[in-house]
C-alpha cells in the first residue's frame, strides 16, 4: 500500500507542528522514557564547493576587470570590436578561462584571446589587491559551522592556481578547507576530477557539492555525489535542474544538510525499529535495496544515529561474508553459517541494535533472523549515475559492463521473486541522499500486521 509518510510523524522531526501521541517532538519523550534530541548531527563527512557565484561574489570585481582589461587588450591588438554585455560577462563566470574567452570572442585566434584573457587577469588582480574581493552573503559564518562541526571541507573550481591561492589568501578561505582544486592542478583535466580527487583525500563517499552552474552538478553526477544547485549564482535558466536540492542563499545549506537525519530517523520510526515499538533486548535490523541504492552509507548512518540517541548498535556488511572473490549473484555465494556463529547468534545474548547491509535480505534464509527490514530503491537513472561514479572512475568502464550482465540482473531477479513490497517492512525511495523534501517517501509493506510491531500511520 503507498502512502504519504503521516503529518505526525514528519513534523515530529522538526518541519512543522506538533505530533499526535506514539510520534516524537524532538523536545518531547514517550512513556518509556524515549526521547528524540532537539538537534541531530550532520550526517555527512564532507562538503564540496564551487568559488565564484557560489562563495565569493565575483561580480564586485570581475564586471569592471574584464571591461577595462578587455579594452586595453583589444587596444594592443589594433582591433575594434563591442565589448561583451554585462550579462555575457557573468555567463562565463564558472567556467575555465579558455571556455569563456572562446565563447564571447568566437571569431579571434587564440593568441588573440590570450592576450584579452591576461588583460582581464591583470586588472582583476589589481582590484583583488584593492579590497575589491568579497565572499557570499552568509559564506564565513556557515564555513565557520561547518567546520566545527568536524566536516571536511574542499574546494572544486574551474579557476587558475593564482586565483585559487588569492581567493585562499585574501578573502580568508585557505582558513576554512582542508583541500582545494583547480583546473592546474596535477593530473586534473575537468571538475570531475577535482571531485574524485577530494573524495580520495577525505577517504569518504559520503559527500554533497555545492555549486551554481550546472557543470557544479554534471562534476557531481559523475562522481555519484548528491547536487546542491545555488539559485542565488550566475548560472542561466534552467541550470539546476535535477540537482537533488536547490538554496537561495547559503544560510540554507545547514538545514538541507540536517535534512538526511531527519529522514533517517522518520524512516526507523515508522519501520518500527526505532522508539516504542522496537522497545526490547536486541534488534536485527536489515538494510537492503537495489543496486546502488545507498545500502552502505544507510547503515552507517543508522548506526551513527542510534549511537547519538544512546543505544548501543553496529553495524555489519553481508559482503565480508562472501565465500568468492567474485561478485556475489545469489545468497549462496555468503557463508551464511559463519554469520550465524560470528555474528547473528551472539548478537542475542550482547543485546542492542545489530545492523546488517547487504543484498538479498529478503531472502527466507536471511530475513527469518531480522527483526526489522528496510528496502531502499532508486530509479534507474540514478542507479547508473552512481555506479559511474562508484565504478567507472576507478576500475574502468569494463566494470559497468559486468555489472549490467551479472550482479544487476541477480539483484532485480531477487527482488522479482522476493518482492520487498510484500516482505520488507518499509520501501524507501532512496534516490536523493539528502532526504526527500516533502513528506512522501515510504511505501509500508503489506506484511502481515499481527507482527509484533504496530505503527500508527495515519
Amino acid at each position: 500500500m503507498s502512502f504519504a509518510m503521516p503529518d505526525e510523524l514528519w513534523h515530529a522531526h522538526g518541519w512543522e507542528a506538533s505530533p499526535r501521541k506514539g510520534h516524537l517532538s524532538p523536545e518531547s519523550n514517550d512513556a518509556d522514557g524515549y526521547a528524540v534530541p532537539m538537534t541531530l548531527p550532520l550526517f555527512f563527512d564532507a562538503v564540496l564547493f564551487d568559488l565564484d557565484g557560489t562563495l565569493v561574489a565575483t561580480h564586485r570585481f570581475w564586471l569592471q576587470a574584464a571591461r577595462t582589461g578587455v579594452r586595453q587588450g583589444l587596444e594592443c591588438l589594433g582591433l575594434e570590436r563591442a565589448v561583451p554585455t554585462p550579462a555575457e560577462w557573468m555567463s562565463i563566470v564558472g567556467l575555465t578561462s579558455e571556455e569563456g574567452f572562446a565563447k564571447l570572442f568566437p571569431e579571434l585566434a587564440s593568441e588573440q584571446r590570450q592576450v584579452l584573457q591576461e588583460a582581464c587577469e591583470v586588472e582583476q588582480e589589481r582590484l583583488l589587491k584593492g579590497g575589491m574581493g568579497a565572499l557570499m552573503p552568509g559564506a564565513e559564518a556557515l564555513l565557520k559551522r561547518l567546520g566545527s562541526a568536524g566536516l571536511k571541507l574542499g574546494i572544486a573550481s574551474n579557476c587558475g592556481n593564482y586565483y585559487l591561492e588569492q581567493m585562499q589568501q585574501t578573502l580568508g578561505l585557505g582558513n576554512y578547507f582542508d583541500e582545494a582544486y583547480c583546473i592546474d592542478s596535477p593530473a586534473i583535466y575537468n571538475k570531475g576530477d577535482m571531485l574524485e580527487r577530494l573524495l580520495l583525500d577525505f577517504g569518504t563517499r559520503s559527500a554533497v557539492m555545492v555549486g551554481d552552474r550546472a557543470g557544479d552538478r554534471a562534476a557531481a553526477w559523475e562522481n555519484g555525489l548528491p547536487a546542491v544547485h545555488c539559485a542565488f549564482g550566475f548560472s542561466g535558466e534552467g541550470e539546476g535542474q535535477g540537482a537533488e536540492a536547490c538554496i537561495e542563499d547559503l544560510g540554507e545549506l545547514w538545514e538541507l544538510l540536517e535534512r538526511r537525519g531527519r529522514w533517517i530517523t522518520a524512516i526507523l520510526e515508522q519501520a518500527g525499529a526505532l522508539g516504542p515499538a522496537a522497545k526490547r533486548p536486541s534488534l536485527v535490523l536489515g538494510i537492503t535495496g537495489d543496486v546502488a541504492s545507498g545500502k552502505t552509507l544507510f547503515a552507517r548512518d543508522v548506526v551513527r544515529l542510534l549511537t547519538h540517541l544512546g543505544h548501543s548498535a553496529r553495524c555489519v556488511s553481508l559482503d565480508d561474508f562472501k565465500s568468492s572473490r567474485g561478485p556475489a549473484l545469489g545468497p549462496g555465494d555468503f557463508d551464511l553459517e559463519r554469520l550465524e556463529q560470528e555474528v547473528l547468534g551472539p548478537h542475542g545474548e550482547s543485546g542492542g541494535y545489530l545492523v546488517l547491509e547487504g543484498p538479498y535480505l529478503l531472502d527466507p534464509r536471511l530475513q527469518s533472523r531480522l527483526d526489522r527490514s528496510i528496502y531502499l530503491e532508486v530509479t534507474e537513472e540514478v542507479m547508473w549515475r552512481r555506479l559511474t561514479g562508484l565504478q567507472a572512475r576507478e576500475k574502468g568502464l569494463h566494470a559497468l559492463s559486468d555489472l549490467r550482465t551479472g550482479l544487476i540482473p541477480a539483484i532485480q531477479q531477487h527482488r522479482q521473486h522476493y518482492d520487498p513490497t510484500r516482505l520488507a517492512d518499509l520501501l524507501v525511495e532512496a534516490s536523493n541522499p539528502l532526504g526527500p523534501a516533502v513528506p512522501s517517501i515510504a511505501q509500508e509493506s503489506s506484511q502481515d500486521s499481527t507482527r509484533e510491531s504496530t505503527r500508527e500511520i495515519g
